[in-house]
């Protein structure tokens, strides 16, 4: 095998391996048909790169595999009444051609167990397993790539082999979600009065409970054994789910009735987005830099404020436009209604490490009566340290700025309490000049102005481009989240993706970054960029 091969190898065996086992879990609801399976899909990719082939895009070359072998396997299944552990193991053996004294061990159970588990060990035991079992590497030639003893290459394979059985044993006999709760992370949208769903999700027990049952349907008795955990306090913890709205009862089973990205799914999401982001960001700087004459004389922005204040509310104000008018699905931007009356969304992601930090925030706080609107927003950037900046304004502040602004009132004209809430305005978000008028530091404007930046948008050259890449960015994703989700969530898989779709506003930030086009505050802690108030 070549250099590039071995490295693609490596890179699978180290980066894949636990990935693939979650993703068999979830299509097979069993864990040692999990692992038959993953053993297939692994041998497959690895035979296929062994023989030299070369995948344009590694990422989709191996979930493409996953996906056809589960296909394979879920034919096998219902076809062979009998089968209770999937594939023959021994059909999918990769030849060892070394016959050296440890042949035994290659058709040997534990064998089985290093090829399935070699992303939950030690580097120094994975290095060497990967060298042996996969690289065909002979214990001579391990010692010397990696200056130890035969000896001591010999005593790490029979530790190696020992540590993962006993770890595979401890899997099956204590259930494996209970260890890692921490793993899950949840975000919300809606008006949520009851406190739901946040006042139910915020202890280890309802976190496990919640991502085993996701894609998952299963009696109480299957979590009780798969958590490690009584059955009657099984019982409450469920029930509490139930009646908050986060499970569903089918039958004597429960699934999720909200999407918990796993880290299978949010990687190939991930791929997805970032494939088509940097002709996104492509197309929306040359709008930008076209009409920024346009935009500026709006009024939006204060002559004290420079062109960058603009574009790092407009790039992702732009997203979110381009997102809301794709129409693919009336679910989008409807979060489900609860039983309880209220209409919130509730998303689950499993912790996945991503090349880039991908959210951003968009918080708000004001009122809007039928005579008046006086709202702030501010879009929070989670990287370059500007994720809080300055910090928000109080509801307090927004009304006072809103009503200063609004009626052109002087520092002068401010009450006792006034001064107070001015206090912590002042020299953040707005300042007062010499006479006294109020000046904000931030972007003002009324709801007409950004439609009329919507209407620039719908008449520039790049707009049929835009919805384009949006629309088929938005099937792909469909595709990928019908793959990982269940019948209960199909209905409603629009609003997921959109909320998905929304990790397109910080990768265009970073692209427009990393090209010079947006540039980074000196102080992101005195920061306001991409904080606008709205009249």
């Amino acid at each position: 095998m070549d250099a590039a091969a071995n490295g693609l190898i490596k890179d699978f065996a180290e980066n894949y391996m636990e990935a693939l086992f979650y993703f068999c879990l979830k299509k097979t609801s069993n864990s040692a048909d999990a692992e038959d399976l993953t053993q297939d899909i692994a041998l497959n990719i690895l035979t296929a790169l062994r023989k030299g082939t070369v995948a344009e895009n590694f990422p989709a070359w191996v979930w493409q595999i996953a996906r056809n072998r589960y296909a394979v396997w879920a034919k096998l299944k219902h076809n062979r009444s009998l089968s209770v552990t999937g594939f023959d193991v021994g059909d999918y053996e990769i030849e060892n051609k070394n016959g050296n004294v440890l042949d035994e061990m290659i058709y040997s159970e534990e064998l089985s167990l290093l090829r399935r588990e070699l992303a939950f060990i030690k580097q120094d035991y994975r290095q060497i397993l990967v060298a042996y079992y996969i690289e065909d590497k002979s214990v001579r030639e391990i010692a010397q790539n990696h200056s130890l003893s035969e000896s001591v290459v010999k005593q790490r394979l029979h530790r190696a082999r020992k540590i993962l059985k006993e770890g595979m044993d401890m899997a099956r006999e204590f259930g494996r979600l209970s260890y890692k709760p921490e793993n899950i992370s949840f975000a919300s949208s809606g008006p949520q009065p009851s406190g739901l769903p946040w006042s139910v999700v915020q202890r280890s027990i309802p976190k496990n409970i919640l991502f085993y049952a996701s894609n998952n349907p299963c009696t109480l008795e299957e979590l009780s054994m798969e958590l490690g955990i009584a059955l009657p306090y099984i019982e409450e913890e469920v029930g509490i789910l139930h009646q908050a709205t986060l499970l569903e009862k089918r039958g004597d089973k429960y699934i999720t009735n909200f999407f918990i990205v796993d880290k299978s799914c949010r990687l190939e999401a991930y791929n997805t987005l970032r494939e088509s982001a940097k002709e996104r960001s492509k197309l929306i700087q040359e709008f930008m830099e076209d009409m920024l004459p346009d935009i500026r004389a709006l009024g939006i922005a204060g002559n004290h404020l420079d062109d960058n204040h603009i574009y790092w509310w407009l790039v992702p104000h732009i997203i979110d436009y381009i997102i809301r008018n794709t129409k693919q699905d009336p679910s989008m931007y409807q979060p489900p209604k609860r039983a309880n009356g209220e209409t919130w969304g509730f998303v689950g992601y499993e912790a996945v490490e991503l090349p880039e930090s991908i959210f951003m925030g968009h918080n708000g706080t004001g009122r809007e009566t039928d005579t008046e609107c006086t709202f702030f927003w501010s879009y929070k950037y989670f990287d370059y340290k500007m994720r809080d900046q300055c910090g928000e304004m109080s509801y307090d502040g927004v009304m006072l700025l809103g009503e200063c602004l609004r009626n052109h009132r002087l520092i002068t004209s401010f009450t006792d309490s006034e001064k107070r809430i001015w206090q912590d305005i002042n020299g953040k978000h707005a300042h007062a000049n010499e006479s006294g008028e109020i000046i904000p530091d931030i972007l003002v404007m009324t709801d007409e102005q950004p439609e009329e930046i919507h209407r620039f948008l719908k008449e520039h050259k790049n707009y049929p481009a835009l919805m384009e890449n949006a629309t088929a960015t938005y099937k792909k994703l469909n595709a990928i989240f019908q793959n990982y989700s269940h019948e209960v969530l199909h209905n409603s898989l629009g609003y997921y993706i959109s909320a998905e779709m929304y990790t397109m506003r910080m990768m265009a930030v970073h692209d427009l970054v990393d090209n010079g086009f947006l540039q980074l505050p000196d102080d992101p802690k005195k920061s306001t960029l991409g904080m606008y108030l709205v009249l």
